[in-house]
């Protein structure tokens, strides 16, 4: 049977090597201008002129069409969303999954709520990947990947929190405070929404909190996956702390992609974590 692994672009995941994989884009509207999170997007052409806006922006999740026609062809499916706080694309998986099954009934859909994004994602989907590669039945599969989702975790460091507030995600109050102060906030998901835990002035302040509150979240010192937007500096230098207290860890980089770019802004860090 043909199996499938499907995201939407909340997890800045464009390909995964050896694997029949799709990534369903979210769009972010502002100024009267659509910017489809799909591998062809400019994502610094995109975070200019959003820097240059003064109106609200916003987005809106992939539809039911898109997942379904994200579903096609594949028989055994896994996706995995962002979380259903932030955004509405974990809903429209689940319609798209009784959709497909009225006409593929002997097909099998996993749709898991991240309750996260970005680079927890990323964790999520290399996970699925591995168990795939091992040839894991489907239904030890998503056991697996649900259990493996309470081992995970996220932080993330922010410069800015213009579009988490105008999307109601952050408070003002605290949005205003950093601001004044020049603070970077830093904080988590929790229960699948963003929650600050800290504030550091500066990055170098900023990325040791980040260690610090991976340690106290039980960091196994395994694997972690950065991603950072336009911050490729304070990625680098966050890495190089975590080697120092796990010097086996498995650590990837990458770029944020729209949405994730977005919400963190230029200079955010994002760090998914496996936790003991």
């Amino acid at each position: 049977m043909t199996y499938k692994i499907i995201t939407d672009s909340g997890s800045n995941v464009v390909t995964l090597p050896n694997q029949n994989f799709a990534s369903v884009p979210i769009t972010i509207m502002a100024g009267g201008k659509e910017y489809v999170d799909d591998a062809n997007l400019d994502i610094h052409q995109m975070t200019d002129e959003l820097s240059q806006l003064s109106s609200k922006s916003s987005t809106a999740c992939p539809n039911i069409g898109q997942w379904m026609e994200a579903f096609a062809g594949a028989e055994k499916i896994v996706a995995i969303t962002i979380t259903g706080a932030l955004s509405g694309s974990y809903s429209a998986a689940i319609k798209a999954r009784e959709q497909y099954l009225e006409t593929h009934p002997d097909a099998q859909i996993f749709v898991l709520d991240s309750r996260s994004a970005g680079p927890r994602m990323q964790l999520l989907l290399e996970y699925a990947a591995q168990l795939l590669a091992e040839d894991c039945d489907f239904m030890t599969l998503t056991q697996k990947l649900s259990d493996y989702q309470t081992k995970t975790g996220l932080l993330f460091s922010l410069e800015s929190l213009t579009n988490l507030v105008n999307n109601g995600r952050i408070s003002a109050t605290a949005a205003k405070v950093s601001n004044l102060l020049k603070l970077r906030i830093i904080g988590t998901d929790t229960d699948g929404k963003l929650a600050p835990v800290g504030k550091a002035r500066g990055q170098a302040k900023a990325i040791s909190l980040l260690l610090k509150e991976m340690q106290a979240n039980n960091f196994n010192g395994k694997k972690a996956c950065i991603s950072h937007c336009f911050n490729e500096t304070g990625a680098k230098a966050l890495k190089e702390k975590i080697l120092a207290v796990a010097p086996d860890c498995e650590i990837s980089i990458n770029e944020t992609r729209g949405v994730c770019s977005y919400y963190a802004e230029v200079g955010g860090l994002l760090v998914g974590f496996e936790t003991a």
